[in-house]
């Protein structure tokens, strides 16, 4: 019965949309999927290892960044704006991934990482529990021959 309902997908999907498009679709996804996974790999292994914690000492303290405080208002606004997009866009492309094949919780991650808001840290921290993330974020490191994420 599953295997007649597969079949039929197949055929209707080389009706409908021949194979040279199929094959298109799939060089396409097989490309961008590797070219993605180059991007986030290289994002992971350029942040310090104690980029979490560095981050939730710094929140709690108010203590600004001394690199946002001497920038351009015009400037400054325009970066957090574009923070802002990136990081809207690598959270709808970590929900994607969490029903396709992908990094989905990775890179939900790492849009959280990116955006301001209410709770931002609690849900990080959330995500940074599960022990699945943690050893794909160390064992992306360890093939770049970076020291381990410390997260607590």
């Amino acid at each position: 019965m599953l295997i007649e309902y597969y079949n039929n997908i197949a055929n209707y999907l080389m009706e409908t949309f021949g194979a040279n498009f199929i094959f298109l679709t799939i060089i396409i996804t097989t490309t961008t999927a590797i070219a993605y996974f180059i991007f986030i790999s290289y994002i992971i292994t350029k942040l310090d290892k104690r980029y979490f914690i560095r981050r939730q000492l710094s929140e709690e303290d108010g203590i600004i960044p001394p690199h946002l405080t001497s920038m351009h208002s015009n400037r400054t606004k325009l970066l957090k704006m574009a923070k802002m997009l990136v990081g809207v866009s690598f959270l709808l492309i970590g929900l994607v991934m969490l029903v396709l094949p992908g990094q989905g919780l990775i890179t939900m991650l790492i849009g959280f990482s990116l955006l301001p808001f209410p709770g931002k840290n609690k849900m990080e921290q959330n995500i940074l529990s599960r022990k699945s993330v943690r050893s794909s974020l160390n064992w992306i490191r360890i093939k770049a021959n970076k020291d381990p994420f410390i997260f607590d």
